[in-house]
């Protein structure tokens, strides 16, 4: 069944990846204004995933971005857990700042919050790119790797059971990436130079944790999704929800 999310100056489709009527030619023709790979191999990578959401633009409908998404229980150290992963993220830059990703990110807590009602959550993705980096320090106050302090013990571990469950020997823990695969690197027009931001000690952290993201390399990522968390995200959306009001 398709869920309809409503979002700012576009529509949201949340589908799952083996409903027929998503275009996979109309993926396909998006992805590649990112993505420097091989449709049969790309294409596979998402049919794992168990659902995408599709962001779409308000006057013709056209596909401006899209998010692979997981939900899911794993075990680690005797604790159980959910896990929300998130791939393949890609947004037309037209269309950043207006918190659709957030909006997608919510709904789909609440998805989770439904289908594990006491479990601790954690939002759990990987990155070759800083500005799907900076998701991180400019929504959440808790988040890992970070440039202020390393990861702590137990978080650091969680990471790693996770990585080894969903990339297996690509899986680099000692760097803390995950090896290029050799089909799939970014575009460089498709992201402004880093010189943009300034000196955003965010970005340079990024670029030394991940050296290899140009050829495909991706930086794992955790977020535990606390009420902490929940409360800086949402304040952090409305700001600049204000912003672009005025």
């Amino acid at each position: 069944m398709k869920k309809k999310i409503a979002a700012p100056l576009a529509t949201i489709e949340v589908v799952p990846t083996g409903d027929t009527s998503i275009s996979w030619d109309e993926i396909w023709s998006f992805m590649q204004r990112f993505y420097e790979t091989d449709r049969p191999y790309v294409e596979a990578l998402i049919r794992h995933h168990a659902s995408v959401a599709l962001y779409r633009a308000p006057d013709d409908g056209r596909l401006i971005g899209l998010t692979a998404l997981d939900i899911y229980p794993t075990v680690y150290q005797g604790r159980k857990i959910a896990v929300i992963f998130t791939s393949h993220v890609m947004l037309d830059q037209a269309f950043r700042g207006h918190n659709l990703l957030q909006r997608v990110g919510w709904r789909t807590f609440l998805e989770t919050r439904r289908r594990f009602p006491r479990l601790p959550i954690y939002w759990f993705f990987d990155s070759f790119s800083y500005l799907s980096y900076l998701l991180l320090p400019r929504n959440f106050r808790d988040f890992w790797p970070r440039h202020e302090h390393p990861v702590p013990e137990w978080e650091s571990g969680l990471m790693n059971h996770l990585a080894v469950e969903m990339y297996g020997d690509a899986w680099q823990p000692s760097l803390g990436v995950v090896r290029r695969s050799g089909h799939k690197r970014l575009r460089p027009e498709t992201i402004p130079s880093p010189e943009q931001f300034g000196n955003d000690p965010n970005i340079e952290f990024y670029l030394r944790a991940n050296p290899g993201h140009a050829e495909g390399d991706m930086l794992v990522c955790l977020v535990p999704l606390t009420l902490r968390n929940l409360a800086t995200l949402g304040v952090r959306a409305w700001r600049r929800s204000r912003r672009k009001a005025l």
